[in-house]
Formats: structure tokens, C-alpha cells, sequence
């Protein structure tokens, strides 16, 4: 059974609210440098990033880091300062901690 569909999103109902699937690339700022993302999913809480040359072995569960979404930080709307709450091989699962804009 596929998940539920909204807006033309597909959307699954987890223990954080409502997470919308997405394939959006954006940019991940940990210790000095940005990482090319693409968003695999986003809730109010977090998101899911694919990172598509690493994760680099840098980055740990409880970090900090920023996600902008966009591919160019100059022009992005704010960045989200977030903590890493989960890492797979390729993915990495964030947990928003603010919004600045």
C-alpha cells in the first residue's frame, strides 16, 4: 500500500507529523564546508538528505550543521540551523533547531 497523496506530494504520517516527499536539491554547511544534498523528504520538524559525495566521515549523530534550500546560498531565503539525529550511508536525517532569514 503507497502513501497517501496530497497537493500531487506524496506524504507519510510518522511519530513527527506529516513528511512531504520531495526530490530538491539543496546545500548542507557542516565544519566549514557545503555539501551538495538532494532532499529526499521535509516535515516541520526535519528533513531526509540524500548526500550525493559523501556523508564524510566528519559527521556524527548530535552535530550541527545548516541546510538551505537551494543549491546557492546567496540567494536562499534562510538557512535552517538543524542537529543530526540519524545516519545512513547516504542519508542524513535532520532535526530543525531554527529558522533564520
Amino acid at each position: 500500500m503507497g502513501s497517501p497523496v496530497r497537493n500531487g506530494m506524496s506524504v507519510e504520517c510518522e511519530r513527527n507529523g506529516v513528511r512531504l516527499d520531495c526530490e530538491h536539491k539543496c546545500l548542507l554547511y557542516h565544519n566549514g564546508i557545503m555539501y551538495p544534498c538532494q532532499m529526499n523528504n521535509i516535515s516541520i520538524s526535519g528533513a531526509l538528505v540524500c548526500a550525493l559525495d559523501f556523508p564524510p566521515a566528519t559527521i556524527q549523530i548530535g552535530d550541527t550543521c545548516d541546510l538551505f534550500l537551494n543549491t546557492n546560498p546567496t540567494f536562499c531565503p534562510g538557512k535552517y540551523s538543524s542537529r543530526v539525529t540519524r545516519l545512513e550511508p547516504s542519508n542524513i536525517a535532520l532535526h530543525f533547531l531554527s529558522i533564520a532569514f
